[in-house]
């Protein structure tokens, strides 16, 4: 399970369940619902929702309603194989970006360096451009 990649929830700790996969939750704030779930699939309500931490779940968020991966605008990283899918969704840095400055360019060492030359991890958008808020 990616919960440790996401925000550290622990999965012992967190009460709120996906009731499709059974996985733990983690919070929402409205503006990441309002932000990333499509038009056309916007609930009556943003509040409430937690989003899935199940790699291999179809559900993102749950709450008052369930909202599944074709309901975003955006695909979620942690729940997608393709490389090319942002991990880093404010600065649009993908998983493949990343590995080309670690392995093809070979200019990036450390955290620091990933930072510096991709941007990732330095954008203030996440509430809004994030499918997990943050």
């Amino acid at each position: 399970m990616i919960t440790d990649l996401v925000c550290g929830v622990d999965p012992k700790v967190s009460a709120v369940r996906c009731p499709v996969c059974g996985a733990p939750g983690k919070p929402v704030k409205p503006a990441t619902i309002k932000n990333i779930v499509k038009e056309s699939h916007q609930p009556g309500s943003p509040e409430g929702f937690h989003l899935c931490l199940s790699e291999t779940c179809e559900v993102v968020y749950f709450g008052p309603e369930i909202l599944k991966k074709d309901a975003l605008k955006e695909k979620v990283w942690f729940k997608e194989t393709d490389p090319e899918v942002p991990v880093c969704y404010c600065k649009g840095v993908s998983a493949k970006d990343i590995m080309d400055h670690l392995t093809v360019m070979g200019c990036c060492h450390n955290l620091q360096d990933i930072q510096r030359h991709t941007g990732a991890n330095t954008g203030r958008e996440c509430l809004t451009k994030n499918p997990a808020g943050t």
